[in-house]
């Protein structure tokens, strides 16, 4: 197959672009550093042409609520928009489990953004596959520096439940594999984690001279199970201390 991978150059993007490598597809990667904004669309068309599928791995680094939602809005229609001009046949898009739901897009910026994102393929008429993960385990990396003032970090006092990066990559790569016809697939870790003992753990992994604030995170109920996924949901048995050690490498 040609599959179009968008954010094919970052973190999640170039995971699953290798994996269709080594299985012998053929892949765009699909990114500003190749010359393809799907924002503007500069490229967007070249890379599209000929393509049996596009999977969206594309990602913003913002809290803001605005920001997010035009980012993820805009570079979906703009990805509709090439991928039925070029008669694309399946649609594999990064999405986070539950983010629709009301009250997870309201907590945060960014998560009001991916659920615009979700929901502008959901409305194509494109056949379209969602891939929701829960945070991957570096997002505990992330923390130490999303929002820090000199040796401080102030990170979320939430609860997740997450996952390995390479088991969503996996996931994104297997729902490329089994072609249209699954709505949506799903994936979380084993254990549950609050985001600060993440940060923590990472800090003190790596060495880093990071003190870690709790931030209070509205509502009692939702900082504990508002970001952990309900019962039934399939679940990768790697766990975030064996990745933790990977770091000492």
């Amino acid at each position: 197959m040609r599959i179009v991978v968008l954010g094919g150059t970052g973190e999640m993007g170039s995971r699953v672009a290798s994996r269709l490598e080594q299985r012998g597809h053929g892949v765009v990667r699909a990114s500003r550093t190749t010359g393809v904004d799907v924002v503007t669309g500069v490229g967007l068309s070249e890379a599209s042409a000929g393509a049996d599928t596009l999977v969206d791995c594309l990602n913003v680094t913002t809290m803001s609520r605005k920001a997010a939602v035009e980012f993820f809005t805009a570079a979906a229609r703009r990805a509709v928009a090439a991928a039925e001009a070029a008669g694309v046949g399946h649609v594999v898009v990064l999405s986070i489990v539950d983010v629709t739901r009301p009250e997870v897009r309201r907590s945060l910026g960014y998560y009001a953004g991916k659920a615009a994102h979700e929901e502008t393929y959901a409305a194509s008429a494109l056949p379209v596959t969602v891939v929701g993960t829960t945070a991957w385990f570096t997002l505990a990396e992330q923390f130490l520096t999303q929002a820090r003032v000199g040796p401080v970090a102030f990170v979320p006092d939430v609860t997740l439940q997450p996952v390995h990066p390479d088991a969503a990559a996996d996931l994104l790569v297997e729902a490329v594999v089994g072609g249209p016809g699954t709505a949506r697939m799903e994936l979380a870790g084993p254990e549950r984690h609050t985001a600060p003992e993440m940060a923590r753990a990472v800090a003190t992994e790596t060495g880093r001279r990071t003190r870690v604030l709790a931030v209070p995170f509205p509502g009692r109920r939702f900082r504990k199970e508002g970001l952990v996924p309900g019962s039934g949901i399939r679940q990768d048995e790697r766990r975030f201390d064996e990745w933790l050690r990977s770091l000492r490498r």
